[in-house]
C-alpha cells in the first residue's frame, strides 16, 4: 500500500506566531538587529516524528531582558502562553500536545552578558 507524503509545518514559526499574539516584546527566530532590551527567541533544536502524522519538535524558548527577574517573568509569560495554545490551530497547524522538557533556567547570554532565561518544550503537531 502506498501512502501520500505527510509534510509538517515549521513548528518554531508556529510558536513564534503564538507568542507574538500573546506577548508585547518581539519574538523571532534569532536575536534581532538592532538588539532591543527585551525580546524572545524561539528555535527548533530537534525532535522526532512520533508517527506517520505527528511530529514531536523540541523547541527552545529564550527570554532576554535587562535583569534576571525581568527575564524570568518574561519566560513565565511565554510558558503560560504556549501552554494555553494547546489544542488550537495556528496558521493551519494543530498544536495538540505541549510538554515541558526543561522549565525556566537562568543562563546569561555569553556574548552580551544580557540576562537570559531558557526553557525547552516538546511541541506536537499534526502534518498534512
Amino acid at each position: 500500500m502506498t501512502y501520500a507524503a505527510v509534510l509538517f509545518g515549521d513548528t518554531a514559526a508556529t510558536v513564534i506566531t503564538v507568542l507574538n499574539a500573546a506577548l508585547t516584546p518581539p519574538v523571532s527566530g534569532k536575536v534581532p538587529n538592532p538588539r532591543p532590551p527585551t525580546f524572545i527567541t524561539v528555535r527548533r533544536t530537534g525532535g522526532v516524528r512520533l508517527n506517520r502524522v505527528a511530529d514531536d519538535a523540541t523547541v527552545v524558548v529564550e527570554a532576554f531582558a535587562a535583569t534576571d527577574t525581568a527575564a524570568l517573568d518574561l519566560a513565565q509569560l511565554a510558558r503560560q502562553a504556549l501552554h494555553a495554545a494547546r489544542g488550537t490551530v495556528v496558521g493551519g497547524t494543530v498544536l495538540y500536545r505541549i510538554e515541558e522538557l526543561s522549565g525556566p533556567a537562568e543562563l546569561p547570554d555569553p556574548i552580551s552578558e544580557q540576562s537570559r532565561v531558557t526553557q525547552t518544550f516538546t511541541v506536537a503537531t499534526r502534518g498534512s
